[in-house]
């Protein structure tokens, strides 16, 4: 992942093990939704069930990806995905399933998390990188006031950009003085 934190072994170990935690999980909370007898506690495993399919459905997604293997998504509709909010009860329901479990579910939401940020920030140099390449998106991007000042913030701030753009800046001074002499030198030619 981005920060070394995990091997690509282990990131996939533990996405594996916490689908599989997280199918028993359901099956756990099914037979509880069944022996509920009050329809608030039934309402509330209904949603801890829909918080944690959710989980599932996203986990499987990702092991999908890290393994570039799309048989993993069958039985998974990514065309209709409602959000789901995270219970109120889910911190004390994770706490009830042990410390391991625990450990296990908070481990791959972290490293979800990062894999999510590496593919985004993959995928916006990709972008970067073809608007660059094309010569209308940089005219679209020069009219752009927001696009302008984010990339001259992005120069400023860093400090190997910024010392390249100012050796720039003083090459076109230089260029621009230089001209200026030549055309005074043939002007006063043309004088004589």
């Amino acid at each position: 992942m981005s920060d070394g934190e995990y091997s690509e072994e282990d990131a996939t170990n533990t996405i594996e093990a916490v689908i599989e935690l997280k199918k028993r999980e359901l099956e756990d909370l099914a037979k509880k939704k069944d022996k509920a007898r009050k329809a608030e506690k039934a309402e509330e495993i209904e949603g801890l069930m829909a918080y944690i399919n959710a989980d599932l459905a996203s986990y499987k997604a990702l092991l999908s990806d890290m393994k570039d293997d799309e048989s993993l998504l069958d039985g998974i509709d990514l065309t209709d995905f409602d959000t789901v909010d995270r219970p109120e009860c889910y911190e004390d329901y994770m706490k009830s399933q042990g410390e391991e479990d625990a450990e296990l579910d908070a481990k791959a939401s972290r490293l979800r998390a990062d894999y999510c940020d590496d593919v985004m920030e993959t995928i916006s140099q990709e972008i970067g990188e073809e608007a660059l390449r094309s010569k209308k998106m940089v005219k679209a991007m020069l009219e752009d006031p927001y696009i302008l000042s984010v990339i001259g913030e992005t120069i400023f701030y860093d400090d190997k950009l910024y010392e390249q753009f100012s050796d720039l800046l003083d090459e076109d001074v230089d260029s621009k003085k230089g001209k200026k002499k030549s055309k005074k030198k043939s002007k006063k030619k043309g004088k004589d």
